[in-house]
């Protein structure tokens, strides 16, 4: 499962990177600005999820992650109201599955951090 979303993150910047000059911020066709600073950030974030459940990333680190991606698309703290406080792997492939929806349908608008 882990190679299928690395591998799918790898397309994800190819496909990125065929079309798009590398800067801060990428201008195609004087449409699309996208803020690599930003998408570097958003899909490390994603990569420490998804470690967590190899077990090589720590629980702090992982409910660090989801708060940074919370700020910007769904994330379903809710499930984590169990007994372990645990973030379920079930719920992690529905929420990663908006994830990346959310940034491809926002890439373009040049995301900027949000503070809190």
């Amino acid at each position: 499962m882990k190679n299928i979303f690395f591998i799918v993150v790898l397309l994800l910047l190819i496909n990125c990177s065929n079309s798009v000059k590398k800067s801060n911020n990428v201008s195609v066709n004087g449409s699309c600005v996208e803020n690599l600073d930003f998408k570097a950030e958003y899909f490390r974030s994603i990569q420490t999820v998804e470690n967590y459940f190899s077990q090589q990333e720590s629980p702090e680190k992982t409910y660090d992650a989801l708060k940074f991606i919370a700020k910007y698309s769904k994330v379903s703290f809710e499930d984590m109201l169990n007994y372990a406080r645990t973030y379920p792997y079930a719920t992690y492939e529905k929420d990663r599955k908006g994830w990346l929806e959310w940034y491809e349908k926002n890439k373009c608008n040049n995301i900027q951090f949000k503070k809190k």
